[in-house]
């Protein structure tokens, strides 16, 4: 008979192959770790970055949303500083007027009104002055026409006609009239 290999030498030969498989499992399970590792930090830095996209557009978002908002709040500080300039600028207006009517200028400003109404009307008219000569309204002979002239209703036509100007330089075009 030959030689067979006794039980020590067939535990030898099971106990390398398991060795071997080991070494061989141990190996796969290293490089499919390393995969796997290799795959998640992909995937992290993938994220991250996708983070800081979104991140990056919410704050430019942001910021153009208080940058408006400063450019709204700098527009209605200056509306309100002007409407406030020209509030007391007709205010200053107003006082001059009620001095202008006692004063000695009355006769001249009431003979300017009187001639601006004449103008105005056209023809022909007469022309009545109020007690205090600040105002005047001429008519036309046949009644058609009239005309009435004051300071006061100049000053606020003018008084409009600024609000107008400021709403337009503020917003741009034409401000709707009322």
């Amino acid at each position: 008979m030959g030689s067979e290999p006794g039980p020590g030498a067939l535990i030898g030969a099971i106990e390398q192959r398991a060795a071997e498989e080991r070494a061989r499992l141990t190996a796969e399970a290293e490089s499919r770790a390393k995969e796997i590792s290799a795959a998640a930090d992909a995937e992290c830095t993938r994220l991250l970055a996708e983070a800081m996209v979104a991140l990056e557009r919410e704050l430019a978002a942001e910021q153009q949303r208080l940058l408006g908002e400063a450019r709204m709040r700098a527009r209605a500080d200056g509306l309100a500083s002007r409407r406030q300039l020209l509030a007391e600028a007709f205010q200053r207006a107003e006082k001059e007027i009620s001095q202008l009517k006692t004063g000695s200028g009355a006769a001249a400003a009431a003979a300017a009104l009187a001639e601006e109404a004449r103008a105005a009307v056209g023809e022909p008219c007469t022309i009545d002055v109020s007690a205090d000569g600040g105002r005047v309204t001429a008519t036309s002979a046949d009644g058609r026409r009239r005309v009435e002239n004051s300071l006061e209703g100049r000053l606020r036509r003018a008084q409009v006609a600024a609000e107008h100007l400021v709403a337009e330089r503020l917003f741009g075009g034409a401000a709707a009239r009322p």
